[in-house]
């Protein structure tokens, strides 16, 4: 009786140990990453409306490139003809360059916040249907954990969800 109690117990414990096996390997989370910002900067639509904001600030551009070239060119004279410059004409042409150093750096100031702002009210009014997008694709790959891309210091390919949340994206518009 004792041998026969044994191998029930045995018989058991290996039962046990075989369905927490099983269990065990059918609750695995299923992980996958996604970097929002190149889903989004892969859409059609998106890549536009960058490209129009761009032409937007074109002007400001153009603005900042010619004070730039507008500084170098007053430093290389200065540069140039200092030595044989009154000491007014040098004080003046230095003055000017300062002034066209703090132009530039308003000018750059400025466009640097046009263009965050436009380019954070382009990302804003596509965030809902990104969010549909990474929604549909959670749902459809059965996916538990999702992870920001920058969060993974390596991501097998097949785990990286950014080509189809951008193809999902590129179907809704």
């Amino acid at each position: 009786m004792n041998k026969l109690l044994l191998k029930a117990i045995l018989i058991l414990t290996l039962l046990l140990a075989g369905i927490h096996s099983v269990h065990a390997q059918s609750t695995t989370p299923k992980i996958a990453v996604l970097d929002w910002q190149a889903a989004m900067m892969e859409t059609t639509k998106v890549k536009a409306e960058f490209q129009k904001a761009d032409q937007q600030l074109a002007g400001e551009q153009n603005r900042a490139r010619q004070l730039a070239e507008e500084a170098r060119a007053l430093q290389e004279r200065l540069q140039r003809d200092g030595s044989i410059m009154s000491e007014d004409e040098r004080r003046r042409l230095t003055q000017q360059v300062e002034q066209k150093a703090q132009e530039y750096q308003f000018v750059m100031s400025r466009l640097q916040k046009q263009q965050q702002e436009l380019r954070q009210d382009i990302i804003n009014r596509h965030r809902p249907n990104l969010e549909k997008a990474v929604n549909a694709m959670i749902a459809e790959k059965k996916i538990d954990i999702l992870l920001d891309r920058q969060a993974a210091a390596f991501v097998k390919p097949e785990f990286d969800i950014t080509p189809a949340v951008a193809e999902q994206l590129n179907k809704m518009e």
